[in-house]
């Protein structure tokens, strides 16, 4: 997965599947959070290049300020960076994946607040794999 049109690819394919015009959210924090388990989860590395905003825009059939608006997020978030002239990139500091697992647990938990699992519940769940 070393080529880029490959990546992008893989990419379009799997943020396609996530992104949905009736989920629950809004599209543009779907997109954000298809982008960042993409991270966490390897597909998009470190240093890799995100497709350029209107040529993700035109595969997922969004507005073009939808994606600038998610990128932005991702920058903010600290999992991305722009580079002048070189588009939006994936941080190459080591601390871009872990970001990115903290913000889907956290993600996560609202979730499962939201389904009725207690404080309590979750907390056992959590010092459970962590002590196992």
């Amino acid at each position: 997965m070393s080529d880029t049109p490959h990546r992008h690819a893989e990419l379009l394919t799997r943020l396609a599947s996530q992104v949905k015009a009736e989920g629950e959210l809004p599209v543009y924090l779907q997109l954000r959070q298809a982008l960042t388990a993409a991270i966490g989860d390897g597909v998009l590395e470190p240093g890799a290049s995100l497709p350029a905003v209107r040529a993700l825009a035109s595969a997922l059939g969004l507005a073009p300020n939808t994606v600038a608006k998610t990128y932005a997020l991702l920058q903010d978030d600290g999992l991305t960076e722009n580079r002048a002239g070189a588009g939006t990139h994936v941080r190459a500091d080591s601390t871009a994946g872990q970001q990115s697992g903290l913000l889907e647990l956290r993600r996560r938990v609202r979730e499962l607040r939201a389904a009725g699992i207690s404080d309590a519940e979750l907390r056992a769940a959590v010092d459970e794999e962590l002590t196992g």
